[in-house]
């Protein structure tokens, strides 16, 4: 009988536990989450990092020009790369945006308001990113790591690895600057 549970969802779960003892919900500047799961021909990788790191700020854009500059580094954080042997597409992408991570800052990014920007209540802006990806995979035995590039460019994350294989689950982590996580 095949499990009703979809990787995706797998994935999500384990995020928030990907290291024993690590409470969830803790916010840690520099450090990273990542899961990577595979059920048959269909591989899921799911990332996790506090705003802080990507943005450089968790502080909402103060204006246009801020908002793009976080697009900016948001887009850096592309597709992970599965080993090119294991015939891999991807079929599906969730995200979000700044206007999402930050609903309210747009709305206040303009001058047609005559109020005090004190009476505003303070907002907890200790957020996370979080990007999923879906690959459909025609040679899935043949998965031998998967490359997350935008640690490179994001080098100062410890990044917590979580894998889900069909005969194996594990962790690990990587180091900052490391980018390949070997599926063994």
């Amino acid at each position: 009988m095949k499990n009703p549970m979809q990787p995706k969802w797998l994935a999500a779960l384990l995020l928030p536990l990907s290291v024993a003892g690590f409470a969830a919900d803790v916010h840690q500047h520099g450090h990273a989450e990542a899961a990577v799961v595979l059920e048959g021909d269909q591989l899921t990788v799911s990332f996790r990092a506090p705003l802080m790191d990507i943005f450089g700020s968790e502080q909402p854009p103060a204006d246009a020009s801020a908002r793009l500059r976080y697009s900016k580094r948001l887009a850096q954080v592309i597709e992970p790369q599965p080993s090119a042997a294991a015939l891999c597409e991807l079929i599906n992408v969730s995200s979000r945006s700044v206007a999402d991570l930050f609903p309210e800052s747009k709305a206040h990014d303009r001058d047609d308001h005559d109020h005090d920007d004190d009476s505003h209540e303070a907002v907890n802006h200790h957020q996370d990113i979080v990007h999923e990806w879906t690959f459909a995979c025609e040679a899935p035995q043949q998965l031998q790591a998967v490359d997350l590039p935008f640690l490179s460019t994001f080098s100062s994350l410890t990044t917590d690895v979580v894998l889900l294989l069909p005969a194996v689950q594990s962790a690990s982590r990587l180091a900052p600057g490391q980018t390949r996580i070997l599926v063994e």
